[in-house]
């Protein structure tokens, strides 16, 4: 085994991260389990401010973690991969190997789940891991071939547990780990043939493989940005609703309705444009919910509340009816729907749907 003194890379690694732990525990963050606003603060991944004004959370992410159990799990792989890594690698083919690796992990989890606020150092690891086996199986190393087998073998077992870990694990962002995984098995796979060459050739394949992974890295971001940048409107939209700035909340809620018309896109626009009321605009957002849905209970509901305030009333009638055939126990529904005949002068079924909000209501408080 390589002392510490001839592991510098990984050992400068480990110092970053544990310092930016320790940082972190100093000022207040649980050592424990840190809030998430505890990490954001601090620079997590997180779609609406990676994929917007602060990209820089794609590395910094990469040195923070969620807790001393995480930090340590992650901190002893390093210790054991590094050692191997700088044996293999030279200084600088290692920094790009960990660097890009970590980015391209910090690009798929954006890629996967945009929302989920993401901190750690495995992204990179898995990187390395994969460019080891790709250098151990594909590259011709002075190393002895069951020496090689068997340092081989462990790298894939240490790879494969883990990535079956963080599939049935809960907590654990796997699409992190195959993110960084496959990049690190690409780069070790283009410099593998090289890694014992002269000092000219491996800085010139170091710098094609520099080149190539800035062009990799800043293609999947534009393809991440592109098809999960929708985040970045709609987290500004939900907290100016959560504010009750409507009229604020609005512009941006239809910007990411308009990029990703999905559920929770919708849901925010509906319910942004009924707290402003502009029921003319929540009309067809509700509409679309429901072919989407049709057995969306809230955005039939709130359709026919929107079909009453805008005057049509038998279409009001049509859906609120629907509502609360499929839920007898809203007093909410069966008041709307009251209100619905009354519009229609039809008082027989309105003092029937009064009443029953009443005693469904009564029902509630006992």
């Amino acid at each position: 085994m390589l002392s510490r003194s001839k592991t510098p890379i990984t050992t400068a690694l480990l110092a970053i991260n544990i310092g930016a732990f320790v940082a972190m525990t100093l000022n207040g963050v649980s050592p424990i389990q840190p809030s998430t606003m505890q990490l954001l603060k601090w620079g997590a991944n997180w779609g609406p401010l990676s994929l917007g004004p602060q990209p820089w959370r794609l590395l910094t992410s990469n040195y923070l973690h969620g807790g001393i159990l995480h930090i340590g799990f992650n901190m002893w792989c390093l210790w054991n991969l590094g050692f191997l890594a700088e044996r293999i690698f030279d200084p600088w083919t290692y920094i790009l190997i960990y660097t890009s690796t970590g980015l391209a992990g910090s690009l798929s989890s954006l890629w996967w789940h945009p929302m989920v606020v993401g901190v750690g150092a495995s992204g990179a690891i898995f990187g390395l891991a994969g460019a080891l086996i790709s250098a151990l199986y594909l590259g011709h190393l002075p190393i002895p071939k069951e020496a090689l087998r068997g340092t081989l073998k462990s790298v894939v077992l240490f790879a494969v547990y883990n990535l079956f870990f963080g599939a049935v694990g809960r907590g654990i962002d796997n699409s992190a780990h195959i993110g960084g995984l496959l990049s690190g098995l690409a780069l070790g796979a283009l410099m593998a043939k090289h890694l014992i060459a002269s000092s000219d050739v491996r800085r010139n394949w170091r710098f094609a493989a520099f080149v190539a992974g800035i062009l990799v890295l800043s293609t999947g971001f534009r393809t991440v940005k592109q098809t999960n940048g929708y985040v970045v409107p709609l987290q500004q939209g939900y907290d100016a609703f959560q504010k009750r700035q409507f009229a604020n909340a609005i512009p941006p809620l239809e910007q990411a309705a308009l990029q990703k018309p999905n559920h929770d896109t919708l849901v925010l626009l509906s319910d942004a444009y009924l707290q402003h009321e502009d029921y003319a605009k929540a009309e067809p957002v509700l509409q679309k919910m429901l072919q989407m849905n049709s057995s969306d209970i809230d955005a039939r509901f709130n359709l026919g509340i929107v079909e009453l305030k805008l005057g049509k009333f038998d279409q009001a009638i049509a859906d609120l009816t629907m509502v609360v055939q499929r839920n007898a126990n809203d007093p909410d529904a069966e008041e709307a729907l009251g209100e619905a005949y009354q519009a229609k002068n039809m008082k027989a079924e309105a003092q029937m749907a009064f009443q029953k909000a009443s005693e469904l209501r009564k029902q509630s408080q006992h």
